[in-house]
């Protein structure tokens, strides 16, 4: 059950293959976080679908957009020191890719 009021009905599209915090269930999942490159990974529900990847590199925290499996060539990179970035980011990227 999603608790997570700022997640969309999208959701349903991607599959959660890695989720540190409770990423549908606590609107505060990434201030929780701890600050590694794993934090959360969500797969498309199509194979040929994209993979939209968060994590924390040196300084910031990423948001990387991948087809393919091709980590090289992310199709969007988006970075921020702000969590609230970063969630409003992936709450777009979500809808935004939803139909692959």
């Amino acid at each position: 059950m999603i608790k997570n009021s700022k997640v969309s009905s999208n959701i349903n599209q991607w599959n959660i293959e890695y989720d540190q915090n409770g990423f549908v269930s606590d609107e505060k999942w990434l201030v929780t976080a701890e600050k590694t490159e794993d934090i959360l990974q969500l797969s498309h529900i199509y194979h040929e679908g994209p993979i939209l990847d968060v994590g924390f590199y040196t300084e910031n925290y990423k948001i990387y957009v991948i087809y393919d499996n091709d980590w090289d060539k992310p199709k969007e990179v988006f970075e921020s020191k702000k969590t609230e970035f970063i969630e409003n980011k992936l709450y777009e990227l979500i809808d935004k890719y939803a139909n692959a």
